[in-house]
């Protein structure tokens, strides 16, 4: 989808970056500019300046630069056009992006999918849906959740004898809506899967009589439908999930649903307790806090223990709802409201402690070697923790609660330190790169064209050329920027950049520099000179390297000669000033 460079600069300007950005994290004003700790890096004091009147950001720790396009865009971990719709919606600025097309190969499977999705929630509304409408009633599922989950009915039959006579019988059970040529689905409450982008994948049907049938049947995976890959409702949810900075993560879908009912929508589940990789990627992506919602059962805890310790060694420490007498939220809230679960959702635990509290629970506290072994699995959850502060913590805490000295349990914990390697985690790895006095005059030239657009024309009339090609490269962009906009503004330069990683990636290398660590840097003509001059003198050593390795190449006489001479005059043009 192609945007038009005058719409994209209107939406910058309509959101004032300090607003954006301050909406997302807090800031300190220094001066003119603004602070916040980076999002981009694993930082621990504010390193990220915003400037209001350039309308850019910049880390000096990681280098990571850009307007507010830019930032949205990294900070929510989505496209760069996706990142034009947040800030247009935001401004009010009327912007759509076209859905994202499945995936050709698919597309019959889609469209069957979605015939199906109608005739299921068709059914629902016709006299035979009777008594599932008067179940879903009184489950206390609302009429405004029935349409937006797209929750449906299976009557007798009927959706395959309908399908087959345009698809394929076979192609029907390939994807899982039939089985022995008849309907998969029969006298069912059917919940619609739709994958990360939207669309219908799959069903869940649910029993709503006294029938001996199993209270759910799934549809099997098929190549549109990956359990694994799927959070139930996560593309309903994104724009909140983005909008709290926190995911819940439950079992089912009645969760979803339930909580969707009164008002909690940033709210996912796994359909099951099986945790991926891949959803551990989808989290990862929206760098968001992580709340465990899941069943309060064994098998619930159990799993919660399990998807904890995976988040984790990611470097995520979620936290735990926990909550007595009903097995999961969608008990809890029909049965005591909305306010027992934001009571449980307040009162929640982080997730070292609820796993304390699990190893706990069926220890005998009158047997010594029950409790030898519950210390010891204790500290190796312990051992875990990155946190130091809360490490300290919790050794005094199992130091006191056992009455055992915390230098025993320091000394046991740095026996296992000893035995693993221990990785930081961060965000993004911030390399600090070596440069010699070459490098930085190419960098600095780089940075004040980039600051002063006064120093554009000075660049063009007295260098022209970087020696490095992609500072030349970048070079050439901004001098070819100004030429068709006329002007230059950085801000909107980083939208014209946005599409070449070369460029984005030499410009984070100039911001990053450390001599570009301060919050205005004025420059005077002799410095430019000598940037410039620097720049010379390092090409004329590079055709000089070049001229004797040839002269040495050559026997004739006169084609050294030649050389030598063409070398001089090259010389005196590179240095003439």
């Amino acid at each position: 989808m192609k945007v038009d460079d005058n719409f994209i600069r209107n939406v910058r300007e309509s959101n004032d970056i300090v607003d954006v950005i301050g909406g997302y994290l807090p800031l300190v004003q220094k001066g003119k500019n603004y602070f916040c700790v980076c999002p981009f890096h694993d930082d621990h004091s504010p390193s990220m300046s915003i400037s209001k009147e350039k309308q850019i950001y910049k880390c000096f720790v990681c280098g990571e630069t850009g307007n507010v396009i830019t930032f949205v865009k990294d900070y929510l971990s989505i496209s760069f056009l996706e990142a034009v719709e947040v800030l247009a919606k935001r401004s009010g600025i009327n912007f759509k992006l076209d859905k994202p097309k499945v995936n050709d190969k698919f597309k019959e499977d889609y469209e069957i999918y979605s015939i199906a999705l109608s005739y299921y929630k068709n059914n629902l509304n016709t006299k035979e849906g009777e008594n599932a409408r008067n179940y879903l009633k009184k489950r206390g599922i609302t009429k405004e959740a029935i349409d937006y989950f797209d929750i449906g009915l299976s009557l007798n039959g009927g959706l395959v004898n309908s399908l087959s006579k345009k698809y394929n019988i076979g192609k029907l059970e390939n994807i899982g809506l039939s089985s022995n040529n008849k309907d998969l689905f029969i006298n069912r409450i059917m919940f619609t899967i739709r994958d990360n982008l939207g669309n219908p994948v799959g069903f869940s049907g649910r029993k709503y009589d006294d029938s001996d049938a199993p209270k759910y049947i799934n549809t099997k995976e098929t190549d549109i439908f990956k359990k694994g890959s799927i959070l139930f409702n996560y593309y309903r949810a994104r724009d909140e999930i983005r909008r709290k900075k926190e995911i819940i993560i439950s079992e089912g879908q009645m969760e979803v649903i339930r909580c969707h009912i009164v008002g909690i929508n940033n709210i996912v589940a796994l359909m099951g307790t099986a945790f991926t990789k891949e959803h551990l990627s989808i989290i990862k992506k929206e760098r968001v806090n992580v709340v465990l919602n899941l069943d309060q059962d064994d098998a619930g805890k159990l799993a919660t223990i399990n998807i904890g310790k995976t988040l984790v060694e990611n470097g995520i420490n979620p936290t735990v709802i926990v909550f007595s007498k009903y097995k999961d939220t969608d008990e809890l809230i029909l049965n005591e409201g909305k306010e027992a679960f934001i009571k449980a959702y307040d009162n929640r635990v982080n997730f070292v402690d609820f796993e304390l509290n699990y190893l706990k629970k069926n220890v005998d506290l009158s047997n010594t070697l029950e409790v030898s072994n519950y210390i010891n699995e204790s500290i190796n959850v312990i051992n875990e923790i990155n946190d130091d502060v809360l490490r300290e913590l919790k050794v005094k805490e199992l130091s006191k609660e056992f009455d055992i000295s915390t230098e025993l349990i320091k000394s046991k914990l740095q026996m296992k330190d000893s035995n693993k390697v221990i990785v930081k985690k961060s965000t993004k790895n911030v390399v600090k790169k070596r440069y010699n006095g070459d490098d930085m005059s190419e960098l600095r030239i780089l940075h004040l064209m980039l600051n002063y657009p006064e120093v554009i024309s000075i660049y063009e009339r007295q260098l022209g050329y970087l020696n490095d090609e992609n500072r030349k490269n970048l070079a050439d962009a901004i001098i070819n920027y100004k030429e068709s906009h006329k002007m230059f503004d950085y801000a909107d330069f980083i939208c014209y950049t946005n599409v070449r990683e070369d460029l984005t990636r030499v410009i984070k290398e100039v911001e990053s520099y450390p001599l570009n660590n301060v919050e205005s840097i004025s420059y005077s003509n002799e410095e430019l000179e000598d940037y410039i001059n620097k720049v010379k003198r390092k090409r004329v050593k590079m055709l000089q390297n070049e001229r004797t390795l040839k002269i040495n190449d050559s026997i004739d006489v006169s084609e050294k000669e030649e050389l030598t001479n063409k070398f001089l005059e090259t010389k005196k043009e590179v240095l003439k000033w």
